[in-house]
């Protein structure tokens, strides 16, 4: 029972990290540090990636009821899926405050509606992955302008009753997703790991994952 309740704590603790990391992301924002800050925020996405099916392999809801863990996972995902991206987009991208706004508006609704998590293991809305569009925007060098209106754009989907692939939990080609997620992680690597200097060919043909995933998840939810 001591063991269970330890690895419960553990459990915990990783997910909570990811404010440390975000405080942390946020100080080398304010340094100017565009690309360290970014990798932290994608270390803090693997964590929020694998800390769910951790603390559902090792039951730690039967292990520390008096922790809530969900809210621990939303607190620390809307700093660093969502608030520390929006910093960041306003420090390098030049995104006006305005966009910002919206966007951090749509994403708390988003993120407090009672399913948005469905029953059958979509997420409701655009799921606010907005680590991965402020990189593409970056990478792709799309102006302030461009950048605006695709953000704008995703925070009205946020809040559109339209079903997202969950692709550690949505059972339709679930297989398929995580197989083709496989090369897209390591090419996210890459690209975080030149940053500026990636190739352009490479981050086109990166957003083969996006389409899919994007595809599919407008197919599913249509039918």
């Amino acid at each position: 029972m001591m063991l269970k309740k330890a690895i419960s704590i553990a459990v915990h603790l990783l997910t909570a990290s990811g404010v440390v990391i975000g405080l942390w992301a946020l100080l080398l924002i304010m340094q100017e540090d565009a690309d360290n800050a970014l990798r932290l925020l994608a270390l803090a996405a693997v964590i929020d990636a694998v800390d769910g099916t951790l603390a559902r392999k090792f039951d730690i809801k039967r292990h520390m009821p008096d922790i809530d863990g969900g809210l621990i996972d939303n607190l620390v995902d809307y700093l660093t899926w969502v608030f520390i991206p929006m910093v960041w987009a306003w420090s390098f991208l030049g995104i006006p405050f305005a966009v910002c706004a919206v966007v951090l508006l749509s994403s708390v609704i988003g993120f407090a509606h009672t399913r948005a998590k469905t029953p059958d293991h979509f997420f409701r809305g655009f799921p606010s992955y907005w680590n991965v569009v402020i990189l593409y925007l970056f990478l792709l060098e799309a102006d302030a302008v461009i950048s605006s209106i695709i953000l704008i754009l995703l925070a009205v989907l946020v809040l559109m009753p339209v079903k997202f692939v969950y692709p550690s939990r949505t059972p339709t080609l679930q297989k398929t997703t995580l197989l083709l997620a496989l090369p897209y992680i390591i090419m996210l690597g890459i690209m975080l790991l030149f940053f500026g200097d990636t190739p352009r060919w490479l981050v086109l043909l990166s957003l083969y994952y996006p389409v899919y995933y994007t595809g599919l998840s407008l197919y599913l939810s249509r039918r």
